[in-house]
């Protein structure tokens, strides 16, 4: 039998934590980052706005993206 190792987040440590700002990730076969070449797709947890992205610049647009809109709504 394996035992189940459970973990226990710290109340005042997950206050930190903006699941708003929760992305997944996935990259396509072939992406190799050592030389640069990445390709694949990128998902907002909260709102599902997703994109393909063929680089990091792309990848990193989205993500600001969808971190303006955030603050932005926030400031309303």
């Amino acid at each position: 039998m394996t035992a189940s190792l459970s973990v226990r987040y710290c109340p005042s440590l997950m206050k930190e934590w903006q699941s708003d700002a929760a992305f997944v990730i996935q990259f396509r076969r072939g992406t190799d980052l050592e030389t640069g070449r990445m390709e694949g797709r990128i998902e907002h947890i909260v709102s599902y706005k997703s994109a393909r992205f063929h680089s990091i610049d792309e990848l990193f647009a989205f993500i600001t993206h969808v971190l303006a809109d955030i603050r932005d709504s926030r400031e309303r």
